[in-house]
């Protein structure tokens, strides 16, 4: 065939889908979230670049990384049970986001994303979800289920999921504090070893039981984010 082999195609096609997803202008909603960043600045925690690197990798290892096994381990489960994977991967992520702020923003984004999926992808999977109103999926759980549809590997999806962890704080930086958007791209090209170790070890799982998926959080991020919903004024809504 020419131009490359079919396989070669759809290993094409899916790299494709991966970057569009890893696009920050891809209308998924989160410009409108810092992941805990603004809070972090707010209280103190971060006050210098140093502080704003330390305060992303350790989100990387622990929110990072639950959010990371789930969004893998969902896309395997998409893709061999479809619907009736529904009920074990909503009661597994809702084990996952402890405060109702964070639980809230996570189902939002999730629903927003399968929004978006249903028309680039179009597939009854990204439709039906996308039509859950009164219940939508978590965000990890609408990744692996985009992830399943597009054809793109539970590692990549582990590592697109991480992408996200790591650059959303950080371009919320620059609104928030006004750091050098040059040093921003440059500490997000510094973690992508990071990123790529933890997808390996987040991947890892998505071959086992749910309920032996990492559950790591990260507890002050989680009380910040619920005292975060008072503040006022504020940029980002959460």
């Amino acid at each position: 065939m020419a131009g490359g082999t079919i396989a070669g195609m759809a290993s094409a096609q899916a790299v494709a889908s991966l970057l569009l997803l890893a696009d920050g202008r891809f209308p998924v909603g989160g410009h409108a979230h810092s992941a805990g960043v603004e809070a972090a600045i707010l209280d103190g925690r971060v006050r210098s670049f140093a502080d704003l690197e330390h305060f992303v990798e350790g989100r990387l290892f622990s929110t990072g990384l639950t959010e990371a096994a789930l969004a893998a381990a969902a896309t395997v489960r998409w893709a061999q049970d479809g619907m009736a994977a529904y009920d074990e991967l909503s009661t597994e992520s809702d084990a996952r986001y402890p405060t109702e702020p964070l639980r809230d923003a996570s189902r939002r984004l999730g629903r927003q994303l399968l929004r978006v999926a249903a028309v680039s992808w179009p597939d009854s999977l990204c439709d039906t979800l996308a039509g859950q109103r009164d219940l939508p999926v978590h965000q990890p759980v609408a990744l692996g289920a985009v992830g399943a549809v597009a054809g793109i590997t539970p590692v990549d999806v582990a590592a697109l999921s991480l992408h996200h962890n790591v650059t959303t704080p950080l371009q919320a930086a620059i609104k928030l504090a006004g750091w050098d958007p040059f040093q921003i791209a440059a500490a997000s090209v510094r973690f992508t070893q990071a990123v790529a170790e933890c997808a390996q070890q987040a991947a890892s799982y998505s071959g086992g039981p749910l309920n032996d998926l990492p559950a790591d959080n990260a507890p002050l991020i989680e009380i910040a984010a619920v005292n975060h919903t008072t503040h006022q004024p504020r940029m980002f809504a959460t």
